[in-house]
């Protein structure tokens, strides 16, 4: 079986078989390993949590997951896109960063080779990343994973081409230790939602 196959089958649900869960001592990246697996491997090695979303429903129910496992946190959510995935996934969610304890985003670029999502002011608004919550969840396309920051940038600069760049860009990474402090702005416990080119 496949490693992203086994994303597939964990994504917000139990795998019904014990070799179907995906171990975290087995995440050695291969040569021949496209891009969305040596992001997800990336990810998972900074402890980071990734999860494969064929469809819509597989997206409300892992975040409805995610929500659970979140002790019922209030949701941040600066995207009306997203409120809408809130909303039907019947999520509790606030417009004041200060009160809630997860915050709900799209993003510009999921990197493969760091493990790493850039945003920028076109997900956070005028928010500073170190006045968000610590758990971040992001949704992402597929299209959306390039190999490296320099791929990343040149994309940015593309999109922007015509009607300037965001005021903000950024990138954030998950904790990979012990010793790094999450009170880095840009250092999150990062869950990324990978979702087929499908409309949320």
């Amino acid at each position: 079986m496949n490693f992203i196959h086994k994303l597939k089958i964990a994504a917000g649900i139990k795998p019904k078989k014990q070799e179907d869960a995906i171990e975290r001592d087995n995440l050695e990246i291969l040569t021949d390993d496209k891009t969305d697996v040596v992001f997800a491997k990336t990810l998972l090695k900074n402890n980071g949590n990734f999860f494969y979303c064929d469809t819509k429903d597989d997206l409300i129910k892992t975040l409805q997951a995610l929500s659970k496992k979140m002790n019922g946190s209030v949701f941040f959510c600066p995207e009306e896109i997203l409120q809408k995935v809130l909303n039907h996934a019947n999520i509790k969610q606030s417009q004041n960063p200060s009160e809630c304890g997860v915050i709900l985003s799209s993003c510009e670029y999921l990197i493969a080779n760091q493990g790493k999502v850039m945003l920028s002011s076109k997900q956070l608004g005028a928010n500073m990343i170190k006045n968000l919550p610590k758990e971040h969840v992001i949704v992402a396309y597929a299209s959306q994973i390039v190999k490296n920051l320099n791929e990343a940038m040149s994309g940015i600069n593309t999109r922007y081409i015509h009607e300037g760049l965001p005021s903000t860009i950024t990138t954030i990474t998950s904790k990979r230790d012990h010793n790094e402090n999450i009170g880095d702005g840009n250092i999150k416990n990062l869950s990324v939602l990978l979702i087929e080119d499908f409309k949320y």
